[in-house]
């Protein structure tokens, strides 16, 4: 990541809520509680209660989008998770001032590298 700016964490918390939508979008069936506004605005604000949730079932989301999605692009995406994390051992509890913002960005810069890097077609 050299020559790139430093990532705060709540820009990686926001990095590591776009990969876990992304493979549970990536489902057979799809049911897609991260995609929720809701749950996305809740996050940015609080992420270590749905991230700590989200990570637990990150697994299996992996396995199942393995089962509809091209296998090397749906490894690449859950690769993308370990650079992803927070620098700390966990997530933060609140996110104050630019954090929900940077989370937001986070999220999005996330999203846009796995379309430019898979073939995978994503909602």
């Amino acid at each position: 990541m050299s020559g790139e700016k430093q990532r705060t964490e709540a820009y990686r918390c926001g990095q590591v809520y776009a990969v876990i939508e992304v493979l549970e979008g990536l489902r057979p069936g799809g049911g897609c509680k991260l995609s929720g506004e809701s749950c996305r605005a809740e996050t940015s604000v609080k992420p270590m209660g749905n991230l700590r949730i989200a990570v637990s079932g990150v697994g299996k989301h992996y396995i199942e989008a393995r089962l509809k999605h091209p296998v090397g692009d749906v490894d690449k995406v859950f690769g993308m998770l370990r650079d992803a994390m927070p620098l700390k051992n966990d997530f933060p509890g609140r996110l104050e001032g630019e954090g929900p913002a940077e989370f937001l960005q986070g999220r999005e810069d996330q999203i846009a590298l796995i379309k430019k890097e898979t073939g995978l077609r994503l909602r």
